[in-house]
This record gives structure tokens, C-alpha cells and sequence, in this order.
């Protein structure tokens, strides 16, 4: 038999403050029923005295204890986050002193919304070229509310704080997560992004006054749309053809919670509906960073992930950066 890398545990930690439809609603002055029409989000969390590491924490520790490791077995702790509590020193570091580890490896990466497949890729490329490496933590945090103008009907209603968390390692049998696939379109870059505190406009008060929306998310959402439409469905169809799979094949899909709407319109690309995905928008909106990892979890917790089961993980963050990486759920013991 073989050996496959699959996860061991995940964990989720949703932020403490609820925000309703009601509420932001009242403030945009528009309808409910419009909110979820455009986007499908019903309600989101809001982290009010959580910072971005606490949450970071939370989902971390909730992994730990469902692979039944302690903190100390961890070799790697990749947090992927554009939203840490400091520009630097990154996420992951303040994860392990908090935790109390030193004698592993402690990085972040960047690649917003497909930020947690990014460093499960990472994670997977370190436990193939490392035998001495056995567990590695992959963290997801979105702290983005203190980014959001709660006036724009462009993001008011989208986002949402939350952590989530993998514990990667070695399994018996076939699969596991398979090499990632990758698209980059730089040709729209500024279609969605966080322009202050970067280093071609320092955070300043001169700066803030003269440019005060750059402190804020600046999204094009019909852009995105656009862009994703075509895009993520020729992704999936790549890797798919990568590694023999037909679309045929596919058991289930789980993707990055951007927007309920196109999640539905993506999966028609596909021939398939709602009935092959788990979805979590709807109850948390979107968690940029931490959405794909919270959908895992979820998929996990409703025990809709069978050994043999052929899934397709799916992300997009700004930038736009598209990762989709096949999965063969594994069946056997932990290695």
C-alpha cells in the first residue's frame, strides 16, 4: 500500500460578533432580500477585540486536538493571512510562541482568497521532499473587517472574520492531495485591493487625508464576476485532464466561499449544482483566507468525505491567483 498526504485534523473558529442582514441593510438602505439575491450571505462575523492570531489560535488548537497531536509534534506552521496583527514579524511565528514551540519551520504566505490551498500545496511539497517532516499546520485568517468601508455596497455585506486550520501529514493508501494547478492573471490586478499601509502608499495622516479609500477594500465585483466565469471552470477542466479524471468523475467540489451565486454558476460550467458542493456563505459569508479550510472542516463534520470519493478543491484570490488541486480521499492509517 501506498502513502498519501491527507489531513489529520482541521479545526474552524468563527469570530465572537454576530452582524445581520438587518443591520447592514438598514445602513446601505437597501433590502434584505437583495443581500442575499446578489450574494447569498445571510449573516457574518465580525471580530470586535479578536485579534487576527487569536482567531489563528483558536482554529489551530481545534485541529490539534481532532488529529490528537500535541503542539510539540508540529515540524511546520504555514499561516496563509494579508491580515496579521503587525505588517511584520508574519502570523505563523506568533502562533508558535503562543503555543510555546520553537524547534520547527514558521512562515506565511500571501495569496489572499486561495491562500489556504497555497500553503496546503506548501505544506504537501515539504512532506514529500522532508522524510524527518511528519506534521505540518496549515492556518487560515481573515481579519477583514477593519478594512471595510461599512458604507461601500460593494463589500459591506461580503465579508466576514474567521480562522481555520489543517494538520497535514502522512496516511496509508492511494491519493491524498494531489500536485496543485495554477492560473495567475495579472491583467487585473486592481480589480480588487488593499492599497494602505503598502509600501507605494505608506501609511501617513497626509496620505489618509488626501487618499482616504485606500484604507479600505476597493472591489469591482462585476469584474470579478467576469473574470472568474471564465477562468475557474477552465482550471478545474485542466486539472482534471492532468491527472485523468473526466468530469464524470468528480464526487464533490469544494471551493472558496466568494459568493454563493457564483459558486451556482461555476458549478452549471461543470454540469453539476449545490447537491456537489458544501457551502458556508450562506451562515459566514465570505472568509477570504480562512474560507476554503472552514468548508473542509464543514465537509468533514457532515462526514462528506468517503475514502475513494474524487474532490476537487478550488480557490481564487485577487491578484487573480486560481489554484484547484485534485483529491483522492485516502482510506487508511495514519503513517
Amino acid at each position: 500500500m501506498g502513502v498519501a498526504i491527507d489531513f489529520l485534523g482541521v479545526g474552524k473558529y468563527v469570530a465572537a460578533t454576530l452582524e445581520t442582514n438587518a443591520e447592514v441593510a438598514a445602513r446601505l438602505g437597501i433590502s434584505e432580500d437583495e443581500i442575499v439575491a446578489k450574494s447569498g450571505v445571510r449573516q457574518r462575523f465580525i471580530a470586535i477585540g479578536e485579534t487576527a492570531s487569536q482567531m489563528g489560535l483558536s482554529a489551530l488548537r481545534d485541529a490539534l486536538a481532532d488529529a490528537g497531536l500535541e503542539a510539540t509534534q508540529l515540524d511546520a506552521v504555514i499561516v496563509a493571512t494579508f491580515s496579521g496583527d503587525y505588517t511584520y514579524p508574519n502570523t505563523a511565528s506568533n502562533l508558535c510562541r503562543h503555543l510555546g514551540i520553537s524547534d520547527c519551520a514558521a512562515f506565511d504566505v500571501q495569496a489572499n482568497c486561495a491562500g489556504f490551498q497555497v500553503g496546503l500545496a506548501t505544506a504537501r511539497a515539504m512532506l514529500l521532499s522532508d522524510p524527518d517532516m511528519r506534521h505540518i499546520a496549515v492556518v487560515g485568517v481573515a481579519k477583514q473587517s477593519p478594512f471595510l468601508d461599512p458604507n461601500d455596497v460593494n463589500t459591506a455585506f461580503f465579508f466576514s472574520d474567521a480562522a481555520s486550520a489543517a494538520i497535514l501529514g502522512r496516511v496509508e493508501g492511494e491519493g491524498g492531495l494531489m500536485k496543485t494547478f495554477y492560473l495567475t492573471n495579472g491583467r487585473n490586478y486592481e480589480v480588487v485591493r488593499l492599497r494602505a499601509g503598502g509600501s507605494a502608499y505608506p501609511l501617513s495622516q497626509d496620505m489618509l487625508d488626501r487618499q482616504p479609500d485606500t484604507r479600505f477594500y476597493e472591489h469591482a465585483g462585476l469584474a470579478v464576476w467576469r473574470e472568474v466565469i471564465v477562468a475557474m471552470p477552465k482550471l478545474i477542466k485542466q486539472a482534471l485532464a492532468g491527472i485523468g479524471w473526466t468530469r464524470e468523475d468528480i464526487d464533490l467540489v469544494l471551493m472558496h466561499q466568494a459568493n454563493l451565486r457564483l459558486i451556482e454558476f461555476i458549478l452549471s460550467r461543470l454540469g453539476l449544482s449545490l447537491e456537489d458542493t458544501v457551502t458556508n456563505i450562506e451562515e459566514i459569508g465570505n472568509t477570504a483566507d480562512a474560507s476554503l479550510g472552514t468548508v473542509i472542516h464543514d465537509a468533514m463534520r457532515q462526514k462528506r468525505l468517503e475514502p475513494g470519493m474524487k474532490v476537487m478543491l478550488a480557490s481564487v484570490g485577487a491578484g487573480f491567483v486560481y489554484a484547484v488541486t485534485p483529491y483522492l480521499v485516502p482510506g487508511g492509517a495514519r503513517s
